[in-house]
């Protein structure tokens, strides 16, 4: 029975990735052939302008989901745009002078905004590491490689700590750098968000390169999480965090609990030692049971965040959050067998393909909220256009690839 809940999950995820998400983001209507590189928004209405900026979150992002899907799926398309975005990337968004790149440009590729926040930064490194992967590109490679050691040598304040941002020549500089105001309130000044993008990078990277000087960087930010971010009596991990390492007001977002727990667990595998491995699968069935538990609607959806405090939940379910609770329900189910935490899977996938899917225009929406008379598209995180500097195809694609993958490992057991 499972063996057959498996597979029916695994053709879900990859028609998902095949026939919803990437014929959208592999369009034509969303290059902009006059300037080059990808229109700032396009909003639900399919209207095409450049009235936001380009951001080097998405671009990077985008560089990786063709290059990913290329590397899984090849198909020439997949191919075609993975270098047409390095190439966008590569031409108006790196800098040559201090390494690195720039945040945003216009859409003439004019730079705009010359801080380098660790989170904007970590996008370009996946990208190219992905489409190094992918194409053996020695530039590529380089490019990457240099933005590594730049954050190694530059923006690294301990051991699997990082400054949230950088200036353009690599000195520490105010806030977070990204978001409403370079997020520079309302947290402390000491504030120390852990820069789990970055984590996800270095993974790419060194699944690319075998780098050791990549995977000893992993180690020291697992072992952060392990040591100072884990939670253990609210068992969750805590994202942003004061010098000392106490926890930022009350607010949890249970989306980057998902996000980070499947991850982890990837990193560790990929680090291979066996203490290590066990004690953060330890960590992890305490978190996952935690979300299955606590964190999903009475309809089987994520919530995406709470006041720890109050109990309140926020009504509005967000299109990523969704993506990774479909991967951390699955990694869950893999870790103990629990035959909850796969009926939890399937019930988020199934939230999705009836509520998120745009069958009009194809990706998804991304914001819906759900009560006993069904779902409704309403505002929230990123608004309602199909894509600005922050809607992308990043978190859908990657929980296709990542339940297509961990399917497939758990058929084979």
């Amino acid at each position: 029975m499972y063996e057959e809940r498996l597979k029916t999950l695994r053709a879900w995820a990859k028609d998902q990735l095949t026939s919803v998400i990437l014929p959208w983001w592999c369009s034509e209507y969303i290059m902009d052939r006059e300037h080059g590189g990808f229109y700032g928004v396009v909003t639900i209405d399919m209207e095409r302008n450049n009235s936001e900026p380009r951001g080097l979150t998405l671009t990077g992002r985008m560089l990786w989901v063709f290059s990913a899907a290329y590397r899984r799926l090849r198909g020439q398309i997949y191919a075609d745009r993975a270098k047409y975005t390095f190439e966008e990337i590569k031409s108006r968004f790196y800098d040559p002078e201090f390494g690195g790149a720039f945040t945003t440009v216009s859409e003439t590729g004019e730079v705009l905004t010359t801080d380098k926040p660790n989170y904007c930064e970590a996008f370009f490194i996946m990208g190219l590491a992905e489409y190094y992967h992918a194409f053996g590109d020695p530039e590529a490679l380089q490019m990457a490689m240099d933005a590594f050691r730049l954050m190694e040598t530059k923006a690294k304040t301990a051991p699997g700590l990082y400054a949230g941002n950088m200036t353009r020549d690599w000195q520490k500089s105010e806030g977070f750098g990204f978001g409403r105001k370079g997020m520079r309130s309302p947290f402390p000044e000491d504030a120390v968000m852990f820069a789990h993008h970055l984590f996800q990078a270095y993974l790419r990277l060194y699944e690319a390169t075998k780098d050791p000087e990549v995977l000893e960087a992993l180690r020291g930010m697992a072992e952060v999480l392990l040591d100072k971010l884990y939670d253990p009596e609210r068992r969750n991990f805590m994202t942003i965090i004061t010098a000392d390492g106490k926890r930022i007001g009350t607010q949890q977002s249970f989306g980057h609990d998902c996000e980070i727990s499947y991850l982890l667990l990837n990193v560790v595998r990929a680090i291979g030692d066996p203490a290590l491995i066990e004690r953060t699968e330890g960590i992890l069935k305490e978190l996952l049971y935690e979300v299955l538990e606590h964190d999903f609607d009475p309809y089987g959806a994520l919530y995406n965040g709470g006041d720890l405090a109050s109990s309140d939940r926020s009504p509005v379910h967000v299109w990523w959050a969704e993506a990774e609770g479909v991967s951390a329900m699955l990694c869950g189910y893999e870790l103990t067998g629990d035959e909850r935490f796969l009926t939890a899977c399937e019930k988020q996938a199934e939230i999705i393909d009836k509520y998120f899917v745009n069958r009009e225009h194809g990706d998804w929406y991304n914001n819906v909220r759900i009560d006993e008379n069904g779902g409704e598209v309403v505002d929230g995180m990123h608004g309602f256009d199909k894509l600005n500097t922050g809607k992308c195809p990043f978190h859908n694609s990657q929980m296709c690839m990542e339940t297509v993958a961990r399917c497939d490992r758990l058929l084979h057991k």
